[in-house]
């Protein structure tokens, strides 16, 4: 019988997690560097020489990211996304995640969708900010 409940409790849905796929910059022809450098905090923006992904990634996780409207409510969801995986190093992130993170920025008060349905439907949907599922890994 405990078999049994241990097994159901094993039974949970995957929520798929997101991340910014590098290499569909590539793909499509464009610059992850130039739209992550558009991101930098002043600060950063004047310090910043080097234009390599992953030290673009580091700087916005540890400095920009930490700064007052990084990521604020008046920005579009996508955008808002975006931000969060940059803030996040682009370690993938599930959508329970995203929607818990941009609750903190948009308050009770917002009149944003932020289902996980809408959030999924627009993620997947995306077509300029190269966010794409995270290929599954197991856990155990």
């Amino acid at each position: 019988m405990v078999t049994e409940q241990a097994q159901e409790q094993e039974v949970v849905e995957v929520q798929p997690r997101y991340f910014i796929d590098l290499n569909w910059y590539q793909e499509q022809g464009r610059s992850f560097a130039a739209l992550a450098t558009s991101r930098l905090c002043p600060v950063s923006r004047k310090k910043e020489k080097s234009k390599s992904d992953t030290a673009l990634l580091r700087v916005i996780k540890q400095c920009c990211s930490k700064r007052e409207g990084f990521v604020a409510p008046t920005m579009p969801l996508l955008e808002m996304v975006f931000r969060l995986l940059l803030a996040n190093g682009n370690q993938p992130l599930g959508l329970d995640q995203i929607q818990e993170q941009l609750q903190k920025y948009l308050g009770d008060t917002s009149v944003k969708d932020i289902s996980l349905p809408r959030l999924k439907r627009i993620i997947e949907n995306d077509r300029y900010y190269g966010l794409k599922q995270a290929p599954e890994t197991e856990e155990k």
